[in-house]
C-alpha cells in the first residue's frame, strides 16, 4: 500500500489544479463577487490593480515553467503568427503616439500576456480527456460558485438598487462576476462545454453543467447572448461539417450579418430605415455609443486613440457633443469599434485577420485529417466557441479586449485550433 502511494504520480493533479486556478483568475480579473456598493469601484480606471497585475504574472512564469518541464517550450513558437507580430507591433506604435503612451503600453502587454498564458495552458496536458476534464471543473465551479453567491451573499452576486452605478439592472444576476454582460456571455460558454461533456460520454455531468449554464443565463438576463446561442450551434455544427469555401462564407454571413443588423443601422441610413421597422437592433439602446465611436474613428481612422484608453483618459468628452451622456459609458459595447477606436481602421483589420480569416483556414487544415469521435466533438466545441466570440464582439467590447472572461474563453478555442492545425494538438 505505502509503495502504491510512493510511485503514485501527482503532477497531473497539480498541473490540472493550477491551470483551474489560472483559468478562474483570468475569468474573474482576480476579484471574484466584487462588491458595486461601493464607491471604490469608481475609482480612477487608469490606475493598475496590483493583485490583479502580480496574480498574473505569476500564473504567467510557473505556466512557463511547466510548459519547459513538460517538454513543449518549442510548440509555444507555433502559435506566434506573422498576424500576431503585426497586431502587437502597430498597436505598440499607435499607442506610443496616443494622449497616454505608458497607459495604452501597459494594457497591451497585459493582452499580451493573457495571449501567453492561454498558449501554454492546452500544452500542460499529455491528453485531450484531460483538458476537456479541465474545461468541464472550471465551467462547474463558477456555476456552482454563482449560485452559491448568490444563495449567501446576494449583494456579491445579484445587480442591486445599491450598486453605485446602473441599478435599473437590480435583480438581474451576475454571479461571481463583475457585471451581467458577463455572466450572459460566459454562461453559452458553459453551455458549450456541457455540450462537450455530454459527446465524451460524461452525460450526466454535461446535462447539469448545460442546465445550471441556461438557468443563469436566465437570471441574468443577457438578451444578446441568449438570442446568439441557436446560431452559435447551427452555424458551428455547419462549418464543421461543410467544405472549406463554403463554411468561409457562412461564418462571414453570421459574423457580418450580425455587425450590418447592429452597427449597420446606425451607420448606413438605408440600413437603419429598415431596422425601424424590427425589434431595437442595438439591444437595449447602444446606438448613441456607436454614433460617439463612428464620430471618434472618423477622427482618427489611421492610429486611433491608444490601446484600450478612449474612454478612460477624457478623449470621448472631447469627441462627443455638450450633454452627451455616451461620453460616460466605460467601453463602446462593440469589440470592432472598440479595436477601431485603439489602433484604427488598419489595426482593426490586421485583428480581423488573426482572429477571424486564419481560424478558418486552421480548421479546413484540421477537417482534412481523420478525426475520431472525441475529435469530432472537440473540433465542435471550439469552432463553436470561437465563432460566439466573434458573434458577441458586435454587442460587446469582448475582441482583443486583454484580460476579459469572455475573450480570454474565446481565446483558448482560438490557440487550440492554431496549434492542433500546425500538428497533433496532444500528442
Amino acid at each position: 500500500m505505502i509503495a502504491a502511494v510512493a510511485r503514485l504520480d501527482v503532477r497531473p493533479l497539480l498541473v490540472g489544479g493550477f491551470a483551474l486556478f489560472a483559468i478562474l483568475v483570468l475569468w474573474t480579473q482576480a476579484q471574484p463577487f466584487a462588491s458595486l456598493s461601493d464607491y471604490g469601484v469608481l475609482d480612477d480606471p487608469t490606475q493598475s490593480n496590483a493583485l490583479r497585475r502580480n496574480l498574473t504574472l505569476l500564473i504567467l512564469a510557473l505556466a512557463l515553467w511547466l510548459v519547459w518541464r513538460g517538454g513543449q517550450s518549442g510548440r509555444l513558437w507555433e502559435t506566434i503568427s506573422p498576424g500576431l507580430v503585426a497586431i502587437f507591433a502597430w498597436f505598440a506604435l499607435t499607442a506610443l503616439v496616443s494622449r497616454a503612451p505608458g497607459l495604452a503600453l501597459n494594457r497591451l502587454a497585459l493582452a499580451g500576456i493573457v495571449i501567453a498564458i492561454a498558449v501554454c495552458l492546452p500544452l500542460l496536458f499529455a491528453r485531450l480527456g484531460d483538458f476537456v476534464v479541465l474545461l468541464g471543473v472550471a465551467a462547474s465551479t463558477a456555476i456552482v460558485l454563482s449560485f452559491l453567491g448568490a444563495l449567501f451573499m446576494p449583494d456579491l452576486a445579484i445587480h442591486s438598487i445599491r450598486d453605485t452605478v446602473e441599478q435599473g439592472l437590480a435583480g438581474d444576476w451576475r454571479g461571481m462576476f463583475k457585471h451581467k454582460n458577463d455572466l450572459a456571455p460566459m454562461a453559452i460558454h458553459f453551455c458549450l462545454v456541457g455540450i462537450l461533456l455530454w459527446q465524451f460520454d460524461r452525460r450526466l455531468w454535461g446535462a447539469m453543467v448545460v442546465a445550471g449554464a441556461l438557468a443563469l443565463l436566465m437570471l441574468s438576463g443577457g438578451k444578446s447572448a441568449a438570442l446568439l446561442l441557436m446560431p452559435t450551434l447551427a452555424g458551428a455544427a455547419v462549418i464543421v461539417h461543410v467544405r472549406a469555401g463554403i463554411a468561409m462564407l457562412v461564418a462571414i454571413a453570421l459574423v457580418g450579418g450580425l455587425a450590418m443588423l447592429t452597427l449597420g443601422s446606425v451607420a448606413f441610413p438605408a440600413i437603419g430605415a429598415i431596422a425601424a421597422h424590427l425589434p431595437d437592433p442595438t439591444f437595449t439602446g447602444r446606438a448613441d455609443i456607436w454614433q460617439l465611436a463612428l464620430a471618434a474613428i472618423e477622427q482618427r481612422p489611421l492610429t486611433g486613440y491608444g490601446y484600450n484608453i478612449f474612454w478612460d483618459t477624457g478623449a470621448a468628452y472631447s469627441v462627443a457633443a455638450s450633454g452627451d451622456t455616451a461620453a460616460q459609458v466605460s467601453h463602446a459595447h462593440n469589440g470592432y469599434l472598440e479595436v477601431a477606436l485603439s489602433a484604427g481602421i488598419p489595426g482593426l483589420a490586421l485583428v480581423l485577420a488573426w482572429a477571424g480569416l486564419a481560424p478558418l483556414r486552421q480548421i479546413a487544415s484540421i477537417k482534412q485529417r481523420t478525426l475520431d469521435r472525441a475529435e469530432q466533438a472537440f473540433l465542435f466545441y471550439l469552432v463553436a466557441a470561437w465563432l460566439f466570440t466573434l458573434l458577441i464582439s458586435s454587442l460587446e467590447a469582448v475582441l482583443f479586449n486583454r484580460g476579459d472572461s469572455i475573450w480570454f474563453t474565446g481565446l483558448l478555442a482560438m490557440v487550440c485550433l492554431r496549434l492542433w492545425s500546425r500538428s497533433a494538438l496532444m500528442p
